[in-house]
């Protein structure tokens, strides 16, 4: 886990975003939306490690570890809406919309996935809507 990382989060005051730190930035607000926002158990360990494998070209192993990373960073925020608002107000619009379409991609194939869930998804990345083609 980045130190750096989780003191911007807690104190985006006292830091700064370091552009090596994104990705697992992105992942842990990943990793809090599928926790906090999405009907329960809908996006678990694997298919997480699936998401991450896909948008950040990983092996399984290094997706499982990533995974890893974020939960502990998610878990060390002290607010998983300031996260969001961190997020949104500090990473480029195509970065978050190209992790939230990796997800989105995820949920297709999820029974209970609809246009509610990627609504959802959608607010928690700070962007206008995913695309809902795959539903």
């Amino acid at each position: 886990m980045s130190k750096r990382l989780v003191l911007w989060l807690n104190a985006p005051h006292a830091a700064w975003l370091d552009p090596a730190d994104t990705p697992l930035a992105l992942g842990a607000l990943a990793v809090d939306a599928a926790r906090k926002s999405l009907p329960r158990d809908m996006l678990k360990g694997p298919e997480l490690d699936t998401i991450f494998a896909r948008r950040f070209d990983l092996t399984r192993r290094e997706a499982s570890e990533m995974r890893a990373a974020c939960e502990a960073v998610a878990a060390a925020v002290s607010s998983g809406e300031r996260l969001s608002q961190l997020i949104v107000a500090h990473v480029p619009e195509g970065e978050r919309r190209l992790l939230a379409d990796c997800m989105t991609e995820e949920l297709s194939r999820h029974p209970a996935g609809s246009p509610a869930v990627l609504r959802t998804l959608s607010a928690r990345f700070g962007l206008e809507a995913v695309p809902t083609h795959s539903l």
